[in-house]
């Protein structure tokens, strides 16, 4: 079986999801908190999407936090901006600094033949600075976009109590 790590199959098609604030270009890494089931993500949104997702005062440091339901598979690591075109989905549309669905995904049906969890599977990627989010779960929600990380930290450990 080949892996999507090593190369993309056919039917994996990149699509860029506009309802997720985009990751900030020039900040810090995003975090995760993650449970048995329940993987959140945290991390600073671009200056563009201040207006669309605010407002916020002049002080404030944007963060989105963002629960992936059903959780099968995540990962955070290699590669970042600057070596994006490594990655396997980069041909296809993976873009920096975004936030993408991958549909009909060749990952999302390799775990899913492994795995007897039987809620859809959906590949979601958002690229940052010096890393790359992956995750394989049934949904994605934005729980909120906080005027701080501590904020949004706090939200993200609340939620997988």
């Amino acid at each position: 079986m080949t892996s999507t790590f090593d190369s993309p199959q056919q039917e994996d098609h990149v699509v860029l999801l506009d309802s997720v604030p985009h990751p900030a270009a020039d900040a810090v890494e995003p975090f995760i908190v993650a449970s048995d089931r329940r993987v959140i993500l945290a991390y600073p949104i671009a200056e563009a999407d201040f207006e669309r997702f605010g407002p916020f005062d002049s002080d404030d440091d944007p963060y989105c936090t963002v629960l992936f339901p059903d959780a099968v598979f995540h990962r955070l690591g290699p590669p970042g901006d600057v070596d994006l075109e490594i990655h396997p989905l980069a041909s296809l549309g993976l873009s920096g600094y975004s936030v993408h669905e991958v549909m009909d995904s060749s990952l999302a049906a390799e775990i899913s033949a492994v795995t007897s969890h039987e809620s859809v599977r959906r590949h979601f990627v958002i690229t940052f600075q010096g890393t790359t989010f992956e995750c394989v779960a049934s949904d994605y929600t934005v729980i909120g976009v906080y005027g701080a990380g501590e904020i949004a930290s706090r939200e993200a450990f609340s939620l997988v109590r």
